[in-house]
């Protein structure tokens, strides 16, 4: 039997738990049955390391703001479908969004952050994009972060999709994972003001 999940109201069940960790499917020990929906997997992602040696001497190599979670209202750590994102106004990501107009890095001072992607066996594409974090004046929301992100996997999966991939399981096109397949769990301060998306797919 399928089931429909009414993404702008969805039923919040009473195993909603989970064992997360931030960008858990790069780290070896992370649950991988966290997710209320069976098909779903984390994307196993190497953590963004700095190029040059002085980075990685003088570089601050753990977080220093805690993760973006990207969840629906009623969820947690749960995800949501980067179509969504991608696709939906404000307004409605708002309704449906736990948090969406919280003004997640306000309180950091910065002007921009740096969205590192990555993919299994295509870890020689190098993406690195800024996100502004004012907009219009005002610090953006968290809504508004996870809409840019999702609209660079977009950009990131058309460009894959022409790109040979080593990891058969991961592989980018119609034969393999989609963007339509993607849920955005959360974003992750991994090195300074670099920033990376845990990041899952529905098989």
């Amino acid at each position: 039997m399928s089931h429909y999940y009414n993404p702008i109201h969805p039923t919040v069940g009473s195993q909603n738990k989970s064992q997360y960790s931030s960008l858990g499917g790069a780290m070896p020990n992370a649950p991988q049955s966290s997710f209320l929906v069976p098909n779903r997997r984390r994307v196993p992602q190497a953590i963004f390391q700095p190029s040059g040696k002085w980075r990685n001497q003088t570089g601050r190599l753990v977080q220093t703001q805690a993760p973006i979670a990207i969840d629906f209202k009623g969820y947690s750590r749960q995800g949501i479908k980067m179509m969504e994102l991608y696709a939906r106004g404000a307004l409605a990501l708002s309704q449906m969004m736990q948090g969406a107009d919280d003004r997640v890095l306000a309180h950091t001072g910065l002007k921009r952050i740096t969205l590192y992607i990555t993919w299994p066996g295509y870890e020689s594409q190098e993406w690195m994009r800024p996100i502004e974090l004012y907009s219009s004046g005002s610090p953006v929301t968290r809504a508004e972060i996870a809409a840019v992100v999702a609209q660079n996997f977009y950009r990131y999966f058309e460009k894959m999709q022409y790109c040979s991939g080593l990891a058969k399981d991961w592989s980018i096109g119609p034969m393999g994972v989609t963007f339509d397949k993607l849920v955005l769990v959360s974003l992750n301060n991994v090195f300074e003001d670099a920033w990376q998306a845990d990041v899952a797919v529905d098989f």
